[in-house]
């Protein structure tokens, strides 16, 4: 049985990026591009929810490529754009309505608005087959003989599936993911875009996918 490793912090994830930034290590998954990132100052600072009602403030850094000059935000993995509650909040909540419960259950449950909650559900549920097809295709090229889930009662139930997989199999090629919980493995693998307004989130770099 794989041992559950310690989630890293929001304050230590952004520490792992700056110091990335600073070694040239990121590069720009803009189309075609590729480009050293760079530190260029900070996002706006943010205001974020965790389980239990916890209150955080998170500044991400900015970076700007040295190849096509575009400046991004570089958000943690403990967020989604666009989103006040934290991944983990967001990730219980899809976990729970998957299984079932309905979603004013869930909402009482997290402590969350139970219109926030419905707003969740409704665009994961829209997507749910876009983004299915979308794990389907990342699941063989991110995992070497990959075991794939067995199908479920709902296309989210499909997706969930999915990135439960590769949460499970994708450590026998990059340990890192073994220190991510599952909805931190999903906000890398968007880009902190599961549930933001476009989706797919844009290409996926293969041979480093959670750096």
């Amino acid at each position: 049985m794989r041992s559950e490793a310690p989630v890293p912090t929001v304050g230590q994830v952004v520490a792992v990026v700056d110091a990335q930034l600073g070694s040239g290590l990121l590069r720009c998954l803009g189309p075609g591009c590729g480009g050293r990132l760079a530190r260029w100052g900070f996002g706006v600072e943010r205001v974020v929810v965790g389980l239990g009602g916890g209150i955080g403030r998170v500044r991400p850094r900015r970076a700007l490529c040295a190849g096509c000059g575009v400046s991004r935000v570089l958000l943690p993995d403990s967020m989604l754009r666009r989103r006040q509650y934290g991944v983990e909040v967001i990730w219980a909540g899809l976990l729970a309505a998957a299984r079932g419960r309905p979603w004013n259950q869930v909402a009482a449950e997290l402590g969350v608005p139970y219109t926030t909650v419905r707003e969740w559900l409704r665009r994961f549920a829209r997507r749910a087959d876009r983004v299915h097809a979308w794990l389907c295709g990342l699941l063989p090229r991110l995992v070497d003989d990959p075991v794939w889930p067995a199908g479920t009662a709902s296309a989210a139930g499909h997706v969930l599936a999915v990135l439960g997989a590769l949460h499970q199999q994708m450590p026998a090629r990059w340990p890192l993911v073994a220190a991510l919980s599952p909805g931190q493995l999903a906000a890398r693998l968007s880009r902190c875009g599961l549930l933001a307004p476009c989706w797919p989130p844009g290409a996926v770099n293969t041979s480093s996918p959670v750096t």
